[in-house]
């Protein structure tokens, strides 16, 4: 992942006779004007976090309501109004971020405040900032701001992930506050309509890659199963997974791109002739679809010398699936059919271990933040013995993700952990079909 958070250099910026550090949280923290310096502290301070090894989500937050609300206090009011919302806003973010995931807050650009924000590269990512960015909106609409105005003031957000090796960083930015803003607006925005075109256009012509990264045996070193990684098209703002998947959820697309992801699988099975296990991610909400099963039988009966059994459905992200009331007997019915599941991102947080109380997966996955560095951490070393008692508990096989070094290897077979996946044994590479 590079250099730590701590390692990133502060920037400052001349406020008055002050220097003002420009993250969150700080009380001096003021929104750097739309005047330009010869050097962007802003974009000093993107540099070094992508030089950390890190992507940086764009968030823009949208008042709906505030013209209307010009027009009941007038402008000379409204001024001091939207002061005491910046005010608000920064509390807020504050609140949810921690300090060593924001890169700035500002409205450098007239037309919305942007937040950035660093994020590691994992598909559950997204779903964690989302989580965040939830909770600033409901502490934002919570607000009471002035006596003059009785009603909440709705708050929206959108978001995209910075792609900094298309254009200048500085074009960069600008496009992807005009696109965060897009999100945050919706239907009222050309931009928002580009995206949805965009994933519209992925979706119908399946305009997707999958890589595959090999599972290993770690006590012989063989291959025992692929994940399957999901990248857009080559070249677009969409290859990243990150993007997506964040702008296909934005967009009510995500059910759509996640069955074109499955029918990806079951034609890349077939034109390989795989005889391993195959991990295939999912998000809860699309396992709580209705029409799942439809389209998983569907492709069953396409390719009926795939046998389901070889085939783990991966439930990727932290979030609770209470609540979804078709979630847990669309997995009964995958497991009838024959496919065995996994859950992903195990001791990453409360929502994993609960959703194994709840469904008893066959396959756990242990996450990166365990293994990372587990030769030299003898509380992580705990974790895992607690997480293979589980795993004994439950009768599920256990798969350690995010294996970078020899030394990690060596803790899991001391341990007799099963599975390993990790750049230390392989990247995800491209399957060519067997002719």
């Amino acid at each position: 992942m590079g250099r730590s958070l701590k390692s990133i250099k502060d920037t400052y910026i001349k406020h008055g006779s002050q220097l003002v550090k420009l993250v969150l949280p700080s009380k001096y923290l003021r929104y750097y004007p739309p005047v330009y310096t010869l050097r962007d502290p802003i974009e000093q301070r993107v540099k070094y976090t992508l030089k950390a090894g890190y992507h940086i989500a764009v968030i823009s937050f949208y008042f709906p309501g505030l013209d209307e609300i010009i027009k009941r206090i007038g402008r000379r009011k409204f001024l001091s109004y939207r002061e005491k919302v910046k005010v608000h806003l920064r509390n807020a973010v504050d609140e949810s971020f921690e300090n060593k995931e924001i890169v700035c807050l500002h409205d450098q650009y007239s037309d919305g405040i942007s937040l950035l924000v660093c994020v590691e590269e994992s598909q559950r990512s997204a779903l964690n900032l989302e989580n965040k960015l939830a909770k600033v909106k409901s502490t934002m609409e919570m607000k009471k701001y002035s006596k003059l105005i009785q009603q909440p003031l709705l708050c929206d957000y959108g978001y995209v992930f910075l792609e900094s090796n298309r254009y200048s960083l500085s074009e960069c930015m600008l496009k992807a506050h005009i696109q965060a803003m897009a999100m945050a607006e919706k239907y009222d925005k050309h931009q928002y309509h580009q995206l949805l075109f965009e994933i519209n256009q992925i979706v119908a012509f399946k305009q997707i890659t999958l890589l595959a990264q090999p599972i290993m045996d770690v006590s012989n070193g063989g291959i025992r199963a692929w994940e399957f990684l999901t990248r857009g098209p080559k070249n677009s703002i969409m290859e990243n997974p990150l993007q997506l998947f964040s702008i296909a959820k934005q967009t009510n697309r995500l059910f759509d791109l996640e069955k074109l992801v499955l029918e990806k699988a079951f034609q890349l099975i077939y034109q390989c002739k795989m005889k391993e296990s195959v991990f295939i991610n999912f998000t809860p909400t699309t396992l709580n679809e209705v029409e799942l099963l439809q389209e998983v039988k569907a492709l069953i009966n396409k390719y009926p010398q795939i046998d389901p059994k070889n085939i783990a459905i991966e439930i990727t992200e932290q979030d609770s699936t209470d609540g979804l009331n078709h979630f847990e007997d669309n997995i009964k019915e995958l497991r009838k059919l024959g496919f065995r599941i996994a859950v992903d991102d195990t001791g990453a947080g409360y929502a994993s271990l609960h959703t194994i109380s709840k469904i008893m997966p066959d396959i756990i996955k242990i996450d990166r933040s365990v293994i990372k560095d587990i030769d030299t951490s003898k509380v992580k070393e705990k974790m895992l013995q607690g997480l293979l008692m589980i795993a004994n508990e439950t009768g599920s096989l256990v798969v350690a993700e995010g294996i970078e070094k020899v030394e990690e290897v060596h803790i899991l077979s001391k341990h007799k952990v099963d599975l390993a996946q990790g750049y230390f044994y392989a990247r995800p590479r491209i399957l060519h079909p067997i002719t």
